[in-house]
């Protein structure tokens, strides 16, 4: 049977909830509650029983349940990550509800998201498949954060737009009912059949202020492929690739033992992975580098020498040799050549096309 797994985004919120925590209320024995390892790659997951230890030891040392709540009512959509970016650039609140239901997995294996029409109204629906305690709070969390993040995407003096007919919780109230009145703002009721937010439907028709049709086509396919890794449609090319990347991006160029370390395999069997696909170590670094450079000489105003210290090459001349291999003319030519397509609008290539 297959380890459920959530996001380790959970840990960095549940971090910064109890930082803030801290502050407000220092008598707390809040170090204590020992915080998971998370990694820098944003594909990294845990194990779902890691996050809900955290959540049981958060609830004791902070004294109170309801937590969840709390930290949802402040989300960001960047706490998402590259989720909450492609929120954001969804055109409606509706195409965003879509995602969430299609890709709510990413968060939280454990969670069925659904939406379902009932006569004029719209039901937001939430399946746990824990029956621990500690689901209770994140379900909790969830439901508070969809909402916070409507009124953040309809923006400003809008967000008094999102209103909700009723909010429905399985479990009993983790807390004074007159807190979740607050934050939905709507009858809540407990001990029902299912998790849900009950809304209009004319609600989800409204625009989302900072919809972009061609990044969210890009962000898109960002979180397509994080979906297919947590499903393993990944090849291990592409998962070298995809680690190659993010390193670089924090790092620099890492060593194949590095990627080894990183798959806690040998050396030997990294090479043997890549080799039953026809791959080799140096080839993917060129080619993750050679996107990225491509990308970067087009889509930044970077200096050049900046993005050849940022890839890791010894030099610019180093730098400009192999750009000129790539693509038979210079960063700069490519700068100038490349900078806008006939719209005026920057094109840029997705840097793992070449394990696609």
């Amino acid at each position: 049977m297959n380890t459920v797994t959530v996001s380790q985004l959970y840990v960095s919120m549940f971090s910064n909830y109890l930082e803030q925590l801290q502050i407000r209320r220092p008598d707390l024995q809040l170090n204590r509650v020992s915080l998971p390892t998370i990694s820098s790659s944003s594909c990294e997951r845990l194990p779902l029983d890691v996050v809900e230890s955290l959540v049981s030891s958060i609830a004791k040392h902070s004294k109170h349940k309801s937590f969840g709540l709390e930290i949802g009512e402040h989300i960001h959509p960047s706490d998402y990550g590259i989720f909450g970016y492609t929120l954001m650039n969804c055109s409606t609140i509706s195409q965003a509800a879509e995602l969430v239901v299609k890709h709510g997995s990413l968060l939280n294996q454990a969670f069925t998201v659904a939406l379902a029409e009932r006569g004029d109204n719209v039901h937001f629906q939430l399946e746990s498949n824990s029956s621990k305690p500690e689901s209770q709070v994140l379900v909790e969390f969830h439901l508070s954060s969809v909402v916070q993040l409507a009124r953040f995407l309809v923006g400003g003096q809008k967000s008094t737009d999102i209103i909700l007919s009723e909010v429905r919780f399985q479990h009993a109230a983790l807390a004074d009912v007159s807190q979740y009145q607050g934050i939905f703002n709507c009858p809540v009721r407990f001990n029902q059949a299912k998790n849900e937010i009950v809304v209009s439907k004319n609600l989800l028709t409204k625009p989302i202020r900072s919809a972009s049709p061609k990044m969210l086509s890009m962000l898109l396919k960002k979180v397509q492929r994080l979906s297919d890794e947590m499903n393993d449609k990944v090849s291990f090319g592409r998962r070298v690739c995809d680690f190659v990347e993010n390193y670089i991006s924090t790092t620099g160029l890492p060593s194949a033992a590095d990627v080894a370390k990183h798959f806690n395999i040998s050396l030997s069997t990294l090479k043997k992975h890549l080799n039953q696909e026809n791959l080799n170590y140096t080839l993917i670094c060129d080619e993750v580098r050679k996107n990225m450079a491509i990308k970067m000489v087009v889509c930044s105003s970077k200096q050049l020498q900046n993005i050849s210290d940022y890839l890791g090459f010894s030099n610019s001349s180093a730098f400009h040799r192999a750009f000129r291999r790539w693509t038979k003319i210079t960063p700069a030519e490519y700068r100038r050549q490349n900078a806008k397509n006939d719209s005026g609008v920057i094109e840029c290539r997705d840097v793992h096309s070449e394990f696609a």
